[in-house]
């Protein structure tokens, strides 16, 4: 049975709206009035969705939109993987909410994919203060959850059109408490268990990959994650490189 109530665990309190721009930006607006950690921004629809790379996002009433406000006491790099632990916490929710039905992969650096199709992106943004450490991240998360489009770059699907259609407040229950489930872990222990985490649902693991980076274009096998979170290619030389950030596709 579907919940219209959204719970939320101690230390993450909500603001949502009917219509935003985009709830990144709303997000941003709140950290820039000294919001504290844990304001979460949920929208019902984006009149300026954004992806990545600064790509419109579809934004159509019954999917789920939401902006996370944190400030972690680290370094902009160190923030920067929180990607990762965002994405396994978000692919949990999904199992947990559909009873195991629809159990995503996570694609490097930023998106969950279900069948080789994109259900969920998610975009980071951050400041820093003076010291060059972190003031605060937002990160977007996007869920198809009742609509896909039908005219992106890559092939989308939905949570609907799979079978499993979910409440989205009981969605983002269950993300945000798997993300206070995570933060601890992470704080305590660093980067080592969310990278173990996202490889046991990476996407393209094992398999030929090409890499679009801004001056070239490298082909080999997606074969892990660095240390730091940088994607491994390795070459039919056995050569490897560290990819930290650039465009992805795989053959599926």
């Amino acid at each position: 049975m579907k919940s219209n109530t959204i719970r939320l665990p101690e230390g993450f309190y909500l603001h949502q709206l009917d219509s935003v721009d985009n709830t990144n930006e709303e997000a941003k607006r709140l950290a820039d009035k000294g919001a504290q950690s844990g304001a979460l921004v949920l929208a019902k629809t984006q009149t300026s969705g954004r992806g990545r790379r600064g790509r419109a996002w579809s934004s159509p009433v019954g999917n789920l939109y939401s902006s996370l406000l944190l400030r972690p006491t680290c370094s902009l790099a160190e923030a920067a993987r929180l990607t990762f632990l965002i994405a396994v916490a978000m692919a949990e929710a999904i199992e947990t909410v559909t009873g195991m039905q629809v159990r995503p992969d996570c694609k490097w650096p930023n998106d969950l994919m279900v069948n080789g199709r994109k259900i969920c992106g998610i975009l980071l943004e951050s400041a820093s203060n003076h010291l060059s450490s972190t003031d605060y991240l937002v990160i977007g998360t996007g869920v198809n959850v009742a609509f896909y489009p039908d005219d992106s770059e890559r092939p989308a699907t939905s949570l609907a059109s799979l079978g499993a259609p979910v409440s989205v407040h009981e969605l983002v229950s269950v993300y945000v408490e798997r993300i206070a489930y995570w933060l601890p872990i992470w704080e305590q222990q660093g980067f080592t268990p969310i990278r173990e985490a996202w490889l046991t649902r990476g996407y393209g693991i094992g398999e030929p990959v090409v890499a679009r980076l801004t001056e070239r274009e490298l082909q080999g096998t997606f074969v892990g994650l660095d240390d730091d979170g940088s994607l491994i290619l390795r070459e039919g030389s056995g050569f490897e490189h560290r990819i930290g950030a650039g465009e992805v596709f795989f053959r599926g």
